[in-house]
């Protein structure tokens, strides 16, 4: 072995060697926009560092792993370039071409922003959605579901705009300077006009939680989650970066100018941006990094949701499904269902209770599930197909002025669902009710669904809120059962929920007006507030309820009977665990 040290390399030699081409590159750069070629300084600097390098070799020098490095970072410079340089959608337009695409986005994008900023007025002026936590009216709901529509198609138009013109750094700019810089701002100006009418387009919602959720939701051609994939694609962290990164380049751009035809409208561009970024400085930034950090958070909440709501879901159905004690069997028999079904006229209103059962220990109160009676058909034709008033209103509803029995109606409206009631129920009774439970909206049995205590309130309404009320609830049929009992969306619903809804008033309609409650932070309606809400109203101008009947049990005995209405107001005080119950 050689016992001599190798010599180093000298150090001035390895600065030469990185400092000489990167310098040949930057000047380059310096004068490219007067010789002509934005990429020269890359291509300079790439081909001397392989100059460096396999000059080194030839001489017969080592090639270590700093040679080797340079060799890496000189090849992917010249790659690079040559992606760069490869012709795009944007570069192939000819000059006029070019000149027609800039003046017709341009006025584009215009429109598109005068169009959202009327749309944000105009929800701005209806109270759209409303502040506070109470889930919105039908109409409130029609009207956000509209505006959300009209924002995603414009905001998918200012998108499209934003990605054909973010190339703009492939246009020459000693060459084509006035290209390069009125595509940028042609970019920009799309990009940071979606950024601020999203921005308080998300803020105006922002204020009602029940309005976040009714966008979530699915919707007939819109996805569910949509609301909260379009803050985080929008108002994220990409799109803030992005921004940042335009407005340094801005100043650039105003040093470079625009001459020449292709910018005529470069001077409109960049008032309209300056406008749009004081809009958003106006949203302050401590609200805009608050936007920011809750789109990326959106990202882990729908994870964490994905995961929870199955498992939320198995739990709730194994709850619902699960009987300690009477397994198979209920106190009310088949005499009493046949008797108080007699008293019953549809449109009214069940509130029932099955002992037992390991759902009631979640559920608040004594009273934990509601329903709408419809009676068989035979008895739903016979209290609505002869009615004037409900004729009066069907007229209007069909094309052609064609005159159908309500019946027959509803058939033909709901036909799927009008065949599954007409269908024979669990242990051979006819389906007289609609209910959501665990399976979703379906129509039941009073067998299915009476159980052992069971009361029946009748809206203080006429024979048109009623049609009106089981044509709504007919129109959930087959909608999966919420297991967030969430009261701001009609997708999914729970039992009260599909009650509410069906007799939720509407312009030119009549229905009634029962409070929701706060529950756990939700505003909902538990199945017993059904019932203290009969009682505090009971013998006032203001009750909207009357009692039909009320059965009883005595669980030790295994039996039932109709009990007074005094008893009824008082059940809802009843303890929930009925071996409590005398």
């Amino acid at each position: 072995m050689d016992p001599r040290p190798r010599p180093r390399r000298p150090r001035l030699e390895l600065a030469v060697a990185v400092l000489l081409p990167l310098a040949g590159g930057a000047l380059l750069a310096a004068t490219a926009p007067r010789v002509g070629s934005t990429f020269a300084g890359p291509v300079a600097a790439g081909v001397l560092l392989l100059i460096v390098v396999v000059g080194r070799w030839l001489a017969g020098g080592r090639v270590g792993w700093g040679g080797k490095l340079f060799l890496l970072a000189g090849a992917a410079t010249l790659v690079g370039v040559v992606w760069l340089a490869q012709p795009r959608p944007l570069t192939m337009l000819s000059r006029q071409q070019l000149a027609a695409a800039f003046e017709h986005d341009a006025v584009l994008l215009e429109q598109t922003d005068r169009g959202l900023e009327a749309l944000l007025k105009r929800i701005e002026q209806a109270d759209i959605p409303p502040a506070g936590e109470r889930p919105l009216s039908p109409d409130q709901e029609v009207m956000l579901r509209q505006s959300w529509r009209v924002l995603l198609d414009h905001a998918l138009l200012l998108d499209n705009l934003r990605h054909f013109y973010e190339e703009y750094y492939r246009f020459d700019i000693g060459r084509q300077r006035a290209a390069h810089v009125t595509s940028f701002l042609q970019a920009y100006a799309a990009d940071i006009s979606l950024y601020e009418k999203a921005a308080r387009f998300v803020a105006r919602v922002s204020r009602n939680s029940n309005a976040k959720t009714f966008l979530d939701a699915p919707h007939p051609g819109l996805p569910g989650g949509g609301f909260s994939r379009f803050r985080e694609h929008v108002l994220g962290t990409i799109r803030q970066g992005r921004l940042l990164l335009s407005e340094a380049y801005l100043d650039y751009a105003k040093l470079l100018g625009a001459e020449g035809r292709l910018a005529t409208r470069a001077s409109w561009l960049r008032g309209h941006i300056d406008a749009r970024r004081r809009s958003v400085e106006k949203l302050g930034l401590l609200n805009r990094a608050e936007q920011t950090v809750r789109a990326d958070f959106q990202l882990l909440k729908r994870g964490v949701s994905r995961m929870w709501y199955p498992v939320q879901k198995e739990v709730a159905e194994l709850l619902g499904d699960t009987k300690v004690r009477r397994a198979g069997s209920y106190l009310i028999d088949k005499a009493q269902r046949e008797k108080v079904d007699a008293m019953l006229e549809p449109g009214d209103i069940l509130i029932s209770r099955k002992n037992w059962y390991l759902s009631n220990v979640g559920l608040p109160g004594f009273w934990p599930h509601a329903i709408v009676y419809l009676g068989n058909h035979e008895k739903l034709a016979r209290a609505f197909d002869s009615d004037p008033a409900v004729q009066k209103w069907l007229l209007g509803q069909r094309a052609g002025g064609e005159t159908l029995p309500f019946s027959r109606w509803l058939a033909r409206r709901y036909p799927k669902a009008w065949a599954s009631y007409t269908a024979t129920g669990k242990n051979g009774e006819p389906k007289r009710v609609i209910e959501a439970v665990s399976e979703g909206v379906v129509f039941s049995s009073l067998y299915a669904c009476a159980g052992d205590y069971l009361a029946g309130l009748r809206p203080r309404l006429d024979k048109l809120a009623k049609a009106q009320a089981i044509d709504r609830a007919l129109a959930h049929w087959g909608k999966p059962y919420d297991f967030d009992f969430d009261f701001a969306t009609d997708h999914a619903l729970v039992c009260t929920e599909l009650v509410w809804r069906a007799y939720q008033a509407r312009p030119g309609q009549a229905g009634l007006s029962i409070p929701l409650v706060p529950v756990l932070g939700r505003q909902t309606l538990p199945a017993n507030e059904l019932a203290a809400f009969y009682a505090r109203h009971h013998g006032k101008p203001s009750a909207q309820l009357e009692l039909v009947f009320f059965v009883d049990a005595r669980e030790r005995q295994r039996s039932t009977f109709l009990s007074t209405e005094a008893s009824f107001r008082a059940s809802h005080r009843r303890s929930k665990w009925d071996i409590a119950q005398k």
